[in-house]
């Protein structure tokens, strides 16, 4: 094992005994190539047999408005609003029970246990607007839509979205898996009454923010703070130089705590996944890169951080929360978002 191998199996150790994400950690950390491999393996092709169930299941006209060529203007043409706004694919209320199952194992298939509990809430929360019990209720206007063919053999990539949601994974020759962008938000963030009172998302990326925000020296707020941040937009890609100079407190000028903290939350998104895929992805492009790791915050009040921002050279995670209780937050990557660093890699190989 390298330097830098022996440092990340370290760092990940450490972070087993303190953070939420251990399971996640443990999938980086102990999770063998070939082992690894073989569960990549067993996702995607189970992933793609789920995709088919679903396809074979549909009438011609609910195909129609599902399954997409991989090449399609729409593949990236994503978004997190309300769905006054068109969006591709065919929304879980025109599926039967039976037909709904394969589109919740293509989720359970790529999210962590975690991930997949945090979807149902965010639809939840949306669908005690209306009554949970009509068709049509807010928590089934969730979209799904197929990109290629889906197959063991061949680069397809599905995406499950509605409001404030868009899980968005492409396979990759079958195998390799991208997932973002990574979109996740909701409004409310806590139910305050009801039957479902007391359910809250996205507690620990503010808890972990708020800790590290207030951990931080008067020296170490100069260099961290920025007056504003837009919060993550629907772009097809997201362009590096637009975050260029890089803003926020590098890594290094962090102390022990604050590092810990920093790649909790890092790990907070990534553990939305199976662990076994985001081993994968990080064996790509390490998600955890410390060299180039820095982190920004619009400062607010005592209550919750309105807005954080996490960048490396490869990956962006932005969180915002202005009114303290309206989550926007997006995992991206500059060059890979719907897979286009793998889709590159592949075309390199054969040509």
């Amino acid at each position: 094992m390298g330097t830098h191998g022996k440092q990340m199996k370290t760092t990940l150790t450490r972070l087993l005994r303190s953070t939420p994400s251990r399971l996640l950690l443990a999938g980086l950390i102990f999770a063998t190539p070939l082992m690894a491999r073989a569960k990549d393996n067993q996702a995607a092709s189970a992933m793609a047999k789920a995709a088919a169930q679903l396809l074979a299941s549909l009438d011609a006209e609910h195909k129609g408005a599902t399954a997409y060529e991989f090449g399609d203007e729409t593949r990236d043409v994503w978004h997190f609003f309300p769905n006054w706004a068109k969006r591709s694919g065919i929304p879980l209320s025109k599926l039967s029970k039976k037909q709904r199952e394969p589109v919740m194992n293509m989720l359970s298939l790529l999210l962590s246990a975690e991930g997949f509990k945090e979807q149902e809430n965010v639809r939840l929360i949306h669908g005690l607007k209306k009554d949970l019990n009509a068709p049509d209720n807010p928590r089934h206007l969730y979209f799904i839509s197929i990109f290629g063919k889906p197959s063991v053999d061949s680069t397809w990539g599905w995406r499950f979205e509605g409001h404030h949601l868009s899980i968005n994974c492409t396979v990759g020759e079958g195998k390799n898996f991208s997932v973002t962008p990574s979109f996740w938000g909701a409004s409310p963030v806590r139910v305050t009454k009801g039957e479902h009172k007391g359910l809250e998302v996205f507690g620990r990326e503010q808890s972990v923010s708020l800790s590290l925000v207030n951990s931080l020296s008067d020296k170490q707020k100069k260099m961290a703070a920025i007056k504003g941040g837009k919060g993550p937009g629907p772009t097809p890609s997201v362009s590096r130089e637009a975050y260029q100079p890089q803003a926020g407190i590098p890594y290094s000028e962090l102390n022990d705590t604050q590092q810990r903290q920093l790649k909790e939350l890092v790990l907070i998104f990534a553990g939305k996944y199976r662990p076994q895929l985001v081993k994968q992805i990080d064996g790509r492009k390490k998600i955890l890169d410390l060299s180039s790791m820095s982190f920004a915050f619009v400062p607010g009040p005592a209550s919750h951080v309105p807005h954080f921002r996490i960048q490396t050279k490869e990956y962006l995670i932005e969180f915002d929360n202005r009114s303290g209780n309206h989550v926007h937050s997006a995992w991206r990557d500059f060059d890979g978002d719907f897979g286009r660093d793998v889709i590159s890699e592949h075309l390199k190989k054969d040509h």
